[in-house]
């Protein structure tokens, strides 16, 4: 039967199944958002997910909603990320693109997108909500990923609370404390400032005892703390999965704080600040941030990117080079 998306809006939930979630463990309620965590769902075989329906998303993107990226298979250096473009060419010529080449498509914020990916967002975290007592969650956000075998992302830190549903393929995500050395107080106040991108993150080969590692299969769902540091590699397939991103009040207020900070680092010589979110000394750390942030909005000009390929199906790789030029976003 052919996929349609009014057709979904108007049945909403039900279309995958009755419930988002297979049962949760009995630990999941208290560790949601405070340790790894990985839960089982049932939208594998979301008809939102289908080829078809992963062709007219990627069409009816906008420029400013997508990246598309290659790096080498076996590398793990995030300065070898570049950054390419697909504009003008279809749905499934980047699905072909994506399936012999080296090629991840990360198409965000899907909820503006088409409605049909608002239901399902809203539907997930409702029921995250009635899972896990006290977890009340705000500006949730979606991005639906199309990766090449044997792709992988280097070693980056999120700033918003973060999950990774596997939908086709597999992948392994390796996890990591949330605490130096794998996360620096300083890089975290960086990425947070935007002075810094999420891959800005020393790495060493001495972190893999103590990351939680986690093989996607289809159906997998993976979460983590705040800001823990991950790394993710796909097997030998073509994968298909979605992230979803959220705020609680607790992470917002670790945002004030790390902000703050990032900014009063240099007349604190250099040092650690306290990270508490209660308290006189974080209301005033708060009206810095809002400050802060009210003036920046006058200078942004988006973030700055290099674009040097295009996405190419008939290409060896799926992308063919192009002079470099610059895009903001």
């Amino acid at each position: 039967m052919e996929f349609s998306h009014s057709a979904f809006r108007r049945q909403g939930a039900s279309i995958f199944m009755t419930s988002v979630f297979s049962p949760w463990p009995e630990n999941a309620a208290a560790d949601f958002g405070r340790r790894p965590l990985k839960l089982r769902h049932n939208l594998a075989d979301s008809p939102l997910f289908s080829d078809e329906a992963l062709i007219r998303l990627i069409e009816a993107t906008p420029r400013k909603n997508y990246h598309v990226n290659t790096m080498p298979c076996d590398s793990n250096d995030p300065h070898l990320w570049r950054e390419g473009d697909m504009t003008g060419l279809s749905g499934s010529e980047v699905l072909a693109a994506v399936a012999r080449g080296a090629l991840w498509v990360h198409l965000q914020r899907t909820q503006e997108t088409d409605d049909a990916y608002r239901v399902l967002l809203d539907a997930a975290f409702e029921e995250i909500e009635r899972n896990a007592p006290g977890f009340k969650s705000f500006k949730r956000s979606m991005s639906v990923l199309v990766s090449s075998p044997r792709m992988n992302v280097a070693y980056h830190a999120d700033v918003p609370g973060q999950s990774l549903w596997q939908v086709r393929g597999r992948k392994r995500v390796w996890i990591y404390p949330a605490r130096a050395p794998f996360l620096p107080r300083r890089a975290i106040e960086n990425i947070v400032l935007r002075r810094a991108s999420d891959t800005d993150l020393p790495f060493d080969a001495s972190f893999e005892p103590h990351a939680e590692s986690y093989l996607m299969e289809p159906g997998d769902m993976a979460t983590w703390p705040r800001n823990s540091p991950h790394r993710v590699v796909n097997e030998d397939c073509v994968n298909v999965s979605f992230t979803t991103e959220h705020w609680t009040r607790e992470l917002a207020a670790g945002y004030v704080a790390d902000y703050a900070n990032g900014l009063l680092r240099p007349w604190c010589g250099g040092r650690d600040l306290s990270r508490e979110t209660r308290g006189p000394v974080f209301l005033a750390k708060a009206a810095l941030a809002s400050g802060h942030k009210f003036i920046r909005r006058f200078a942004d000009r988006g973030t700055p990117l290099t674009v040097d390929f295009r996405v190419a199906p008939e290409a060896e790789r799926g992308f063919t080079d192009v002079p470099p030029y610059a895009l903001s976003k």
